[in-house]
């Protein structure tokens, strides 16, 4: 958890420039201005390390904002298809994804033998948005209806919509999407444009 803009659980969800320290959090109110955000550094309020034991609750710090990846598919599932059964495709895959984040910080405070209290952060996220990207495919007689008779890895361009959970800046996901095959054997490839469900895991870049 870094400083910056955070609606705040326990201050009615209301934005506040958070600044981190040792021994306390510091909350100064946001002002929204034709500028942007400003904070009002003439009122401020501090969550010290010891807590308020009157209140057991975690103290949930939000920031929402664009979010930015790359990800692999780690799988796609292709339904029954043209007479040919249900297939789980592991093949070469990128791709950069484009979103919109949710970030959650739940601020605890834990008692240690020492009768002491420890801060403790826990973050997860959540971003819903588009992929696109290049990969990798097997073309053969049995995915083009036997109309041809090679072998080969075809390219495809894959694309689609995912749900990504994050856990520190790695990502993880379900996603559905639809591949085209660039090349002459694209109207033959039974697979053309038809949709697959995946699994994915992506790194956050921003």
């Amino acid at each position: 958890m870094e400083k910056g803009l955070y609606n705040i659980s326990n201050q009615h969800n209301k934005k506040f420039y958070t600044l981190i320290e040792e021994d306390k959090i510091t909350l100064h109110p946001a002002i929204k201005t034709k500028d942007g955000w400003l904070a009002n550094t003439d009122s401020a309020s501090a969550i010290y390390l010891r807590p308020d034991l009157a209140n057991k609750e975690p103290v949930k710090f939000i920031t929402r904002g664009f979010d930015l990846d790359v990800l692999t598919i780690l799988f796609k599932y292709r339904p029954y298809t043209a007479g040919f059964p249900n297939q789980l495709n592991t093949n070469f895959n990128a791709a950069g994804y484009i979103g919109h984040r949710s970030d959650y910080y739940l601020l605890f405070y834990d008692k240690n033998p020492l009768n002491a209290y420890q801060r403790r952060i826990s973050h997860f996220a959540y971003s819903l948005g588009f992929f696109g990207g290049i990969g990798a495919t097997n073309i053969n007689p049995f995915v083009t209806s036997n109309q041809i008779q090679s072998e080969y890895d075809g390219v495809v361009i894959t694309k689609g919509i995912v749900g990504l959970i994050g856990v520190g800046n790695l990502t993880f996901g379900a996603a559905i999407g639809f591949d085209h095959l660039m090349d002459k054997n694209h109207k033959l490839w039974i697979y053309q444009g038809r949709p697959w469900a995946g699994f994915t895991v992506g790194l956050n870049v921003n």
